[in-house]
């Protein structure tokens, strides 16, 4: 079961990529509590922006812009964004 994560479009592939390990879950692992529960928008927000910083030659505040800017396209945040 191939499916992006509706929260920061991860592809999920195996069952641990899925939040709580449950394949029906429509959030990764990165984006959930161990109980597979969405984490709020500022976590994810902070973790995505790490995540570009690690990833892109860019400063905080140019990453948390990006990070801002992916989230915007997301089912969850649609409302939040």
């Amino acid at each position: 079961m191939d499916c992006i994560c509706d929260s920061c479009g991860m592809p999920m592939t195996t069952k641990e990529d899925f939040g709580g390990g449950k394949m029906n879950n429509l959030y990764c692992i990165h984006c959930t509590t161990p109980q597979g529960e969405l984490k709020p928008f500022e976590e994810v927000w902070e973790g995505l922006t790490k995540f570009v910083m690690g990833v892109m030659d860019v400063n905080e505040d140019d990453a948390k812009e990006i990070a801002k800017e992916n989230l915007k396209t997301m089912p969850a945040w649609q409302d939040v964004v």
